[in-house]
């Protein structure tokens, strides 16, 4: 089906199935790191949003979502954070596709989860290269990325995973630690505000 607001030149490929009784539309993949990362984003447009529904049929004819299996590559979304630690407004734009991607509920994070929490904590806890100009707001980047630690937690969080213990011990670890400089105390303190009280 058509999707409102984006219109391409390119003709619709359709591929056949059974011998010509069936066809169906082949989408190409979309890169959401590069769309994330385009500079020629148009004034105006509505709140970032991604919804995607994907499965596959197993060998046993099964309805299964994709991506619920270990991948032992890094995503490149956690990579790319790091890679654009000195640009603000790439980081935002990152973030801001993090918190589209956490509330889809149509989109199975499964696994990849815990890579999404570390390139936000990265996000908010590291002295990144763009807070050593005093004159970059990486104040507002850092409880963004606080706030947006909290909703993945409560929407994505299972106790049994010990996904809870395992952020509430990092905060905890970089508060304690007097080397680390004032951004990254300030980033662990909003992000046990944001977790809250309990």
């Amino acid at each position: 089906q058509a999707v409102c607001g984006y219109g391409s030149q390119d003709a619709l490929p359709f591929r056949a199935i059974k011998e010509g009784e069936l066809y169906f539309q082949e989408d190409r993949e979309v890169n959401l790191v590069e769309l994330a990362l385009a500079t020629n984003i148009p004034k105006g447009c509505a709140e970032t949003a991604v919804r995607v529904h994907v499965s596959y049929l197993d060998g046993k004819g099964n309805l299964e979502p994709q991506g619920a299996g270990e991948d032992p590559r890094p995503p490149a979304f956690s990579r790319q954070v790091k890679s654009v630690s000195h640009d603000l407004e790439q980081l935002n734009r990152l973030l801001h596709v993090a918190r589209s991607l956490i509330q889809n509920p149509f989109l199975c994070l499964g696994s990849y989860v815990r890579s999404l929490i570390g390139s936000v904590m990265y996000c908010a806890l590291e002295p990144l290269a763009a807070s050593i100009n005093p004159l970059n707001d990486h104040w507002t980047l850092r409880d963004y990325a606080a706030m947006l630690l909290s909703r993945i937690f409560w929407t994505h969080g299972d106790p049994a995973s010990g996904l809870y213990r395992q952020i509430l011990l990092s905060l905890q670890k970089v508060l304690a630690d007097p080397v680390r400089p004032l951004c990254s105390h300030y980033g662990a303190v909003v992000g046990l505000h944001a977790l809250g009280w309990q």
